[in-house]
């Protein structure tokens, strides 16, 4: 049994690393509750394997007693979605590079085995149709807020495999393609759409609803993590592209799917004064490749199992009203 810490841990993706990996590993989350996913995993809560250590990225005093003991460290704690691009620019940048840089600190001191950094397809810029993990960067101009998250991530990738070559140990990055699915707080597409739709709202479209995203289903970005984990002399000193090129839809066209799927619903167009990002889906032969990694699960099943994951907490919600 290995130990296994998960930062940002008690989020969307977070937890359902916990419950994959839960069964043969000591979990210890370490996370500062911004978005909590845990409170809607009552199995993982009542775990013993499973441990929360509440704690903030920043802290250096709190990452060092995390650290302690992690024979690998999953690190996912960021700030991210585009309201807080705009709104928290600067701490999204420290967070993002500077706990970055405190947890390989610590997992130099502590002689943490395997780092794996969860940066972002954003990196690839506005425009990344089929990219590879060595397709140019195309970040946008500093002068928009848009870009921190992207920099920032870009940013602890260099970090995370730096800190590999120097200090002898092995690092990886995955870059996730819009992952979704049960559990999934904050901002998303799918996300948002599931509870406006389950609410009786019409689902908002920014403009023409033409860009378009590869969409991938939590547990196959999970079945990634766990082949990485599993092969860590493999995957040190790799990044990979993490996602399901087959399923490849536009906004307006998942709004007019969860439409379908849960009758009733509306679509509203708004206009929106954002930097786009236009088309966002990768290439995965890498990831075939040296991992042996394969999306199963389509659009269409997985938007049906989101979907009555947030029925069921919509109907719960409405029948325990706050």
């Amino acid at each position: 049994m290995n130990r296994l810490l998960i930062t940002g841990g008690a989020g969307f993706i977070g937890t359902h690393l916990a419950e994959r990996l839960a069964p043969g590993n000591e979990i210890v989350l370490f996370d500062n509750l911004r978005r909590d996913s845990l409170r809607s995993a009552p199995g993982l809560r009542e775990n013993p394997r499973v441990r929360l250590v509440t704690g903030d990225v920043l802290d250096p005093a709190a990452v060092e007693r995390a650290v302690a003991g992690a024979d690998a460290v999953l690190h996912l704690a960021a700030i991210a979605g585009v309201d807080s691009y705009y709104q928290e620019s600067l701490r999204t940048l420290q967070v993002n590079i500077l706990g970055t840089v405190n947890l390989l600190e610590a997992a130099v001191r502590n002689k943490v085995g395997h780092f794996i950094d969860f940066s972002t397809s954003e990196v690839f810029g506005a425009d990344a149709m089929w990219v590879e993990e060595t397709s140019p960067h195309g970040i946008g101009p500093v002068s928009d807020r848009r870009w921190v998250y992207a920099t920032s991530k870009l940013a602890s990738e260099h970090f995370t495999l730096r800190f590999g070559e120097q200090y002898g140990f092995a690092c990886t990055c995955v870059r996730p393609f819009n992952i979704y699915g049960p559990r999934q707080t904050g901002e998303g597409a799918i996300g948002n759409f599931c509870r406006a739709a389950l609410a009786g709202k019409p689902l908002a479209i920014y403009n023409d609803g033409s860009p378009i995203r590869a969409w991938c289903y939590v547990s196959d970005m999970v079945d990634a993590v766990e082949a990485i984990l599993q092969a860590p002399e493999a995957a040190a000193g790799q990044v990979f592209n993490i996602g399901n090129p087959r399923e490849v839809e536009t906004t307006l066209g998942l709004a007019r799917r969860v439409a379908r799927l849960i009758p009733g619903t509306t679509l509203q167009t708004r206009r929106v004064e954002r930097a786009e990002v236009r088309a966002r889906v990768p290439s995965i032969e890498k990831a075939r490749r040296v991992l042996g990694y394969e999306p199963k699960i389509d659009l269409e099943e997985g938007l049906q199992r989101t979907i009555e994951w947030y029925r069921g907490q919509f109907n719960e919600s409405e029948a325990n009203p706050q």
